[in-house]
C-alpha cells in the first residue's frame, strides 16, 4: 500500500458506537435516528476506511450497505475487515457503475466540504436515489461567523483548506440552495461542535499549521490501531474528555448554529 502523503489524512479508520467517549458519536446518532423506517439499500459516499458504514451496518443489520471512497489506500483499508458491506473505489462525480434509482439512502459525513464541485455530487445522488429516498449528512459550516474557524477565515486564516482537505468553507444557507438545486427539499436539522469542541479542533489544526506538516491518522484511528494503545493513556483519556463534553454540550445546544450542521434531506417526487 501506498504510503500517505503529507498533506492527506486517513479517515473513519477506527470503530465506531454510540458512547459519549466517541468523537463521531454525533454523526452515528443522528444517521441512526433519521435512518428510522429506511429498507433496503445503502450508499455512504467519501466513506474513508469504512468506520461510520461498518457502525450502521452494525446497528441495522437489515441494510444493505454500499460504501465508496476516491481513495484507493482508504478502500485497502475498508476491505481488510468488510463486515459484511461492499466497499468500492469509486469518484462521486461519476457514479455511472450505479444504476438510476437503486438506493434507498445516501449517507455523507463530512464530503461536501472537500469537493470542487459539490453541485455535481448531490445531482449523482439524486440520480441514484430511489423517488422519496433520503440524504443524511453532516456539513461543517467553516464559513459561518458565528464558528471559530469563520472568524479567523475573515483575516485570511483557514488551517483547514490545507490540513483538512476543505475545499469548500460554507455557511448554511449555501449548502441549503446546493440541496435545493440539486432536487431535494430539507426535511430535519440539528447542530453539533459547539464552542468547546470549536476551540479545541482549531487548536489542533493551528498546531498542524505550526507544525507545517499533516498526520496520516485522526486521533481516535491513531489509539486504535494495533499496538497503539499502549503508553498513550493520557492521550486516551484527553480524546474521551474532550469527546464527553463535546457530546454533552451538542446534545444540550443542538437547535442552537454550531459548527456541525446535520441534515436530513428527500429527493422530490
Amino acid at each position: 500500500m501506498r504510503k500517505i502523503k503529507s498533506q492527506e489524512k486517513m479517515w473513519a479508520a477506527s470503530e465506531i458506537r454510540l458512547s459519549p467517549t466517541d468523537l463521531n458519536v454525533l454523526k452515528l446518532k443522528y444517521a441512526l435516528e433519521d435512518l428510522k423506517g429506511v429498507s433496503g439499500k445503502l450508499l455512504e459516499v467519501g466513506c474513508g476506511a469504512g468506520g461510520m458504514a461498518k457502525a450502521i451496518k452494525f446497528y441495522r443489520p437489515d441494510l444493505e450497505v454500499v460504501g465508496i471512497d476516491i481513495s484507493a489506500e482508504a478502500i485497502y483499508e475498508a476491505k481488510k475487515d468488510p463486515q459484511g458491506i461492499r466497499f468500492l473505489k469509486a469518484d462521486i462525480n461519476n457514479l455511472s457503475q450505479f444504476e438510476n434509482e437503486s438506493f434507498d439512502a445516501v449517507a455523507m459525513f463530512d464530503v461536501l466540504e472537500h469537493l470542487e464541485n459539490p453541485l455535481s455530487a448531490l445531482r449523482q445522488i439524486y440520480r441514484i436515489l430511489k423517488p422519496k429516498g433520503i440524504v443524511v449528512a453532516l456539513v461543517p459550516l467553516d464559513g459561518s461567523l458565528w464558528t471559530v474557524h469563520g472568524l479567523f477565515k475573515v483575516f485570511g486564516f483557514i488551517p483547514k483548506k490545507k490540513y483538512a482537505g476543505h475545499k469548500q468553507q460554507f455557511v448554511r444557507q449555501d449548502v441549503v440552495q446546493l440541496f435545493n438545486r440539486a432536487g431535494f427539499n430539507l426535511k430535519k436539522e440539528r447542530y453539533s461542535q459547539h464552542l468547546f469542541h470549536q476551540l479545541v479542533d482549531f487548536i489542533y489544526f493551528t498546531c498542524l499549521y505550526i507544525r507545517g506538516k499533516n498526520v496520516p491518522y485522526s486521533i481516535e484511528s491513531y489509539l486504535n490501531q494495533s499496538g497503539q494503545k499502549k503508553g498513550r493513556l493520557a492521550l486516551n483519556l484527553a480524546k474521551s474528555l474532550v469527546a464527553r463534553i463535546s457530546y454533552c454540550e451538542s446534545i444540550c445546544f443542538q437547535f442552537i448554529p454550531g459548527l456541525g450542521w446535520h441534515v436530513l434531506a428527500i429527493k422530490n417526487a
